[in-house]
């Protein structure tokens, strides 16, 4: 197993867990402000942008995990 490649997919595992923390938070915020048309649809973008993020980050994690593994 390659090192430093598992080592790089455990950093972007820790950015990842992080992403899912601030949009829960950002969810919490999204339903106080349902009502409120500019806060909503700042709020639903944010959280939006943040779910994409957080899934290429989680493909990027997986690819190096997969690299880590195969040279052994």
């Amino acid at each position: 197993m390659n090192q430093e490649l598992f080592y790089k997919s455990e950093g972007v595992r820790d950015c990842v867990k992080w992403l899912e923390k601030k949009i829960k938070e950002d969810r919490k915020y999204y339903k106080e402000f349902y009502g409120s048309s500019d806060d909503f649809y700042y709020l639903k973008t944010r959280v939006d942008s943040l779910i994409e993020v957080k899934i290429s980050l989680e493909k990027y994690m997986k690819k190096l995990k997969h690299k880590a593994n195969e040279e052994e």
